[in-house]
C-alpha cells in the first residue's frame, strides 16, 4: 500500500497572497514573530511594504536602551520652557546601539510605507492645554498646521454660544495672549524639525520609501513626508554628508538648540486665528481655541516673483491645509475657527 506525503494546504497558498495578508499586518512586532514561523515566512517576512513601528514595543535586543528609546527621549525632553530652548549645551548625545531605528529596519528591504509611533506627546504644557500639530516635511518644512485649546468641556451646561473675542490680546499675560500662543507656535516647530531631523538614516537608508509619518500614541502632533518629499529629502542628506554631522561641510539645513540637533525652520508667515469660546455640536464646549497655519515665506524677490499669489488664494490653500488636518472635535473646531477674522504674522528663520 502507497503512502503519499500529506500535503500542508497553507502550502497551495501563493506568495502574493501571504504578502497581502504580511502587508495587513504592518506590526513589525508581530511580523518578527511571524518570521519564525517557518523558512516561507522567513523569506517573506522581509518584503512586506507597509510597516508600523511601535517604539515602545520594538525591542530587538536584550537592552531596552537603543536608539528608538534615545529617540523617544530626545523629543520627549525638548521643551519644558521657552527658556530652556536658549540655554548652552549640558549633556551629550545619547550613544549609538546596536537596535538604531536603521537597524531595527534593516531586514526589511522593500518598504514603502512606513508609519513610526512614539509612546507619547514631546511638550509639556500647562494643565488643561490641549496642543495638536501636523507638519509637512521635504527637505525642509512645508507647512504646519497647529490648533491649541485651553479647556475642553464636554456636555456643559449653557455659556451663551460663541464668544465675541475676536481680539488677540497683545499684551497677553500667563492666561494667554499673543506672546504666549506664539511660544506654543515655536515649541510646535521646533518639536516637529526635531522629529524630521532624526528621520535622515531612516530615509537614506531605504530608497523605496513613498510615504512616511512619524506620530505619537496621544496624537500630538505628526509628521509626515510624501514621496516628492522623501526623494526631496534624500537628495540633500546624501549631498550634506548623509546625516548628522561627520560628513563633508558644514550642513546649515541643521540646528542644534542646546544638546538637540533638528532641521533649522525656515523664515515663515502665520495666519493665526483665536476665539475665546467655541460651542461645538455633541455639546463640546471649547475655550481659548487658537488655530495656526504656518508656511515658509520667500525671502528673495526672484522667490517672491515666482510664487506670487493673491491674498484669496493664499487663504484658499490655507484653508483647504487646515480643514484636512484634524478629525473629531479638533476638526470642528477648525472649521469654526477658519470662519473667524485672521491675523498675518511672519517669523525670521531658526
Amino acid at each position: 500500500m502507497d503512502s503519499f506525503p500529506e500535503e500542508d494546504e497553507f502550502d497551495r497558498i501563493p506568495d502574493a497572497i501571504i504578502l497581502l495578508i504580511l502587508n495587513q499586518i504592518s506590526d513589525i512586532k508581530t511580523l518578527t514573530h511571524c518570521k519564525t514561523v517557518s523558512k516561507r515566512f522567513n523569506s517573506l517576512v522581509p518584503q512586506v511594504e507597509t510597516l508600523l513601528v511601535k517604539v515602545d514595543c520594538v525591542i530587538t535586543t536584550s537592552s531596552e536602551s537603543g536608539d528608538w528609546f534615545s529617540l523617544f527621549n530626545i523629543i520627549k525632553s525638548i521643551y519644558q520652557s521657552f527658556q530652556d530652548l536658549l540655554t548652552s549645551p549640558r549633556k551629550l548625545l545619547p550613544k549609538k546601539h546596536s537596535n538604531s531605528p536603521t537597524e531595527i529596519l534593516r531586514g526589511f528591504e522593500k518598504i514603502k510605507k512606513l508609519e513610526i509611533e512614539l509612546p507619547s506627546g514631546d511638550l509639556k504644557l500647562e494643565k488643561g492645554v490641549t496642543l495638536r500639530w501636523k507638519a509637512e516635511f521635504g527637505k525642509s518644512l512645508k507647512s504646519c498646521v497647529i490648533l491649541a485649546v485651553r479647556s475642553i468641556e464636554y456636555d456643559g451646561g449653557g455659556g451663551g454660544g460663541d464668544g465675541h473675542d475676536d481680539e488677540i490680546d497683545f499684551h497677553g499675560d500667563g492666561s494667554g495672549g499673543l506672546k504666549l500662543r506664539v511660544v506654543w507656535t515655536i515649541s510646535s516647530l521646533i518639536a516637529a524639525s526635531t522629529r524630521h531631523y532624526l528621520l535622515r538614516e531612516v530615509v537614506k537608508e531605504h530608497k523605496y520609501i513613498e510615504s512616511l509619518v512619524l506620530s505619537d500614541r496621544e496624537n500630538e502632533g505628526k509628521v509626515i513626508m510624501d514621496q516628492h518629499g522623501l526623494m526631496e529629502f534624500r537628495v540633500h542628506v546624501e549631498e550634506n554628508g548623509g546625516g548628522g554631522g561627520g560628513g563633508g561641510g558644514v550642513d546649515l539645513s541643521t540646528s542644534t538648540v542646546g544638546w538637540k540637533n533638528r532641521t533649522v525652520v525656515p523664515a515663515v508667515r502665520m495666519r493665526m486665528r483665536h476665539e475665546s469660546k467655541l460651542e461645538l455640536s455633541c455639546g463640546v464646549r471649547i475655550r481659548g481655541a487658537t488655530l495656526v497655519v504656518v508656511r515658509p515665506a520667500a525671502v528673495d524677490e526672484f522667490e517672491k516673483r515666482k510664487n506670487r499669489k493673491s491674498e484669496m488664494e493664499e487663504r484658499q490653500e490655507d484653508r483647504e491645509l487646515a480643514l484636512g488636518s484634524f478629525d473629531g472635535v479638533f476638526g470642528e473646531a477648525v472649521e469654526a475657527l477658519m470662519k473667524r477674522r485672521s491675523y498675518l504674522l511672519e517669523m525670521n528663520s531658526f
